[in-house]
């Protein structure tokens, strides 16, 4: 057992929450606890991130379906998107050195937030 077990369902009950409340973008959240707290490669914090979200996305999409609120056109569009997207970037992560991956990930999250704030 990790001995930041504690931390990490802390994290866990803020990402639900922020995934749940926002629809998407607790995975930020993941990658960051999984690289801080576990020590975890970015490569592997990216992956892992993925599978402690599909729960989360898989129950907020139930809650968001019996409240009426899916826009099921947009939802068939985009998948097709989404599950091409999320081929390549596993095929990617493969591939870039995890120093790049950081950078990259740093940058994507910095130009967010600055455009948010805009």
């Amino acid at each position: 057992m990790h001995k930041n077990w504690w931390q990490l369902v802390i994290v866990g009950s803020l990402v639900g929450l922020v995934n749940g409340f926002m629809g998407g973008g607790g995975g930020i959240f993941v990658v960051v606890a999984l690289t801080m707290y576990l020590g975890l490669q970015q490569k592997n914090a990216h992956a892992t991130a993925i599978l402690i979200i599909l729960p989360v996305s898989i129950a907020s999409a139930i809650i968001y379906i019996i409240n009426g609120n899916v826009d099921w056109l947009a939802t068939l569009f985009s998948t097709v998107g989404v599950v091409g997207g999320g081929v390549l970037g596993a095929w990617l992560l493969k591939r870039i050195d995890d120093k790049w991956l950081k950078f990259i990930f740093s940058f994507i999250l910095l130009f967010a937030g600055v455009r948010m704030m805009i």
